[in-house]
């Protein structure tokens, strides 16, 4: 009924003075790995897709490690999977248009490409990049889903504001877009398969009205109702969602109309429809955005997220934290720099 651990992946260093986009998962083989893109900052030509890895026998992450690194342009947000037979891959953007200015048409994150590099030794090696759509302005965010039918299935922010949904019948070997979220305008849905085989999209707004939005799907991903708004601030920022093996659903978002801080997590008990335990994880002085989340073999629940861009910081912890039953973690501050709860 606590935090058990709150942790830097890594701490910044001349190659990798900024970091941000985490993404999480837990190996067959009990191997905790996160990557995230890291350089002199976001959409800069030296940032590179980087992966850290921790053993369960590990006291703390290993060594940064890079993935993806194409001279010139800079990697953008990914995911990664593993599929039954336990090929990792790991999905994600590289951008190729003007990297100066405001983001917008052939800037930035509406020129990434999306790509996929597969490993056959738990992402220890990995193969060359290969282009699943070469047109631009796919992105992805949220981890993958697995259907009881073995479909996987992610979502990408999409030119349109209105999020497609990419699914593969094959393992994860092929992809191709299977439908799209439409409503309010829309971007980066942490998809989340109910009990009762529903999937669930808690989504990041790109409207006028900075709320978290949620759409459903009742045919694995083809059709959408519409995304609308739910009652929960949102500072269209990104968040993240799962559903614990208890049923349950936890969502990681900023809780606020304007800034990215706090950091959040909210517990439902009714498939995302209400969130009677909302409680603040951290706060402090900057921004904690753009979580991850999963829930690991052994019950607990592991979040990372970026610590106003320096470093990914990984907290773990149990569900009923969520309930009030813990303690807090000491507000953060730039200048102690220290990771502790009361």
């Amino acid at each position: 009924m606590s935090i058990l651990l709150w942790e830097a992946i890594a701490e910044p260093t001349e190659r990798y003075p900024s970091c941000h986009c985490s993404t999480m998962i837990e190996l067959k083989n009990g191997d905790l790995l996160v990557g995230y893109y890291a350089g002199e900052g976001e959409a800069r030509p030296d940032a590179a897709w980087v992966l850290a890895r921790r053993s369960p026998t590990d006291e703390k992450f290993q060594q940064l490690v890079s993935v993806a690194d194409t001279s010139g342009k800079p990697e953008g947000n990914g995911i990664l999977l593993q599929n039954k037979d336990g090929l990792l891959s790991l999905i994600y953007g590289t951008m190729h248009g003007n990297l100066e200015g405001k983001a917008g048409p052939g800037v930035r994150w509406v020129t990434c490409d999306l790509r996929i590099k597969k490993s056959t030794d738990s992402g220890y090696t990995w193969s060359t990049a290969e282009v699943i759509e070469e047109n631009w302005g796919h992105v992805p965010r949220c981890q993958p889903i697995h259907l009881l039918n073995g479909d996987i299935l992610f979502g990408t922010e999409f030119t349109t504001w209105h999020s497609q949904v990419w699914a593969s019948q094959d393992d994860g070997l092929s992809w191709k877009v299977r439908g799209q979220i439409p409503g309010e305008r829309n971007q980066h849905p942490a998809l989340v398969l109910l009990q009762d085989g529903s999937i669930l999209a808690l989504i990041r707004p790109s409207g006028k009205d900075p709320k978290v939005l949620r759409s459903l799907s009742h045919d694995q991903g083809r059709t959408w109702s519409k995304a609308e708004i739910t009652d929960n601030y949102c500072p269209f920022s990104a968040l993240d969602a799962i559903i614990l093996k208890d049923g349950r659903v936890v969502m990681a978002w900023n809780n606020h109309p304007e800034d990215r801080n706090p950091l959040t997590l909210g517990l439902s008990y009714d498939g995302g429809q209400t969130w009677p335990h909302k409680r603040d994880l951290i706060q402090g002085e900057g921004s904690f955005h753009y979580p991850s989340i999963i829930q690991s073999n052994d019950g607990l629940i592991h979040v990372t997220f970026t610590n106003n861009r320096r470093t990914i910081d990984h907290i773990v912890l149990t569900a009923d934290w969520i309930e009030g039953k813990g303690r807090p973690l000491t507000n953060w501050s730039m200048s102690s720099n220290r990771r502790q709860w009361s």
